[in-house]
């Protein structure tokens, strides 16, 4: 992986964004590892499929939730970078 890979993680938080969204949608209960669960978001998202995933996954969240317009804004932006992260991966 290149160096720019990791600097556009780093840059836009990416990590911990994701990590939030999944805690916001209550796909990780148990916060308290969450050291763990941020190393396996970091060690997935080295595939580009997991990646495609991921933003299939957001997209679907935004459609079901139109009425709440931080979260629309918080996950279009994610999803944009997601859709970014990609470009890199290929």
């Amino acid at each position: 992986m290149n160096k720019d890979y990791y600097a556009f993680v780093k840059s836009h938080n990416l990590v911990n964004r994701i990590y939030d969204m999944f805690v916001y949608f209550k796909l990780i209960k148990n916060i308290f590892h969450e050291p763990i669960f941020k190393r396996f978001i970091k060690q997935r998202i080295l595939d580009v499929e997991y990646v495609e995933t991921l933003a299939k996954y957001f997209e679907d969240k935004l459609r079901k939730n139109k009425k709440n317009i931080d979260l629309r804004c918080n996950l279009n932006d994610l999803i944009y970078d997601l859709e970014y992260l990609k470009q890199y991966l290929s």
